[in-house]
């Protein structure tokens, strides 16, 4: 599964063990490891762990 954020895709292997929230900073471990990802604006950051909760 993937997340289209400003262009580029995220790539998420489900199932997403955990997740972790610093300001606009998003690190998830999924079924092939950990993952960071930066979002412009704290707003974008929600959004996608929104997404991910519930994906």
């Amino acid at each position: 599964m993937s997340y289209n954020y400003n262009g580029s895709l995220i790539q998420i292997a489900h199932p997403v063990q955990s997740i972790s929230v610093n300001k606009s900073n998003v690190i998830f471990a999924d079924k092939t490891g950990l993952k960071n990802t930066r979002f412009a604006t704290n707003s974008d950051a929600r959004l996608f762990v929104n997404w991910l909760k519930t994906s």
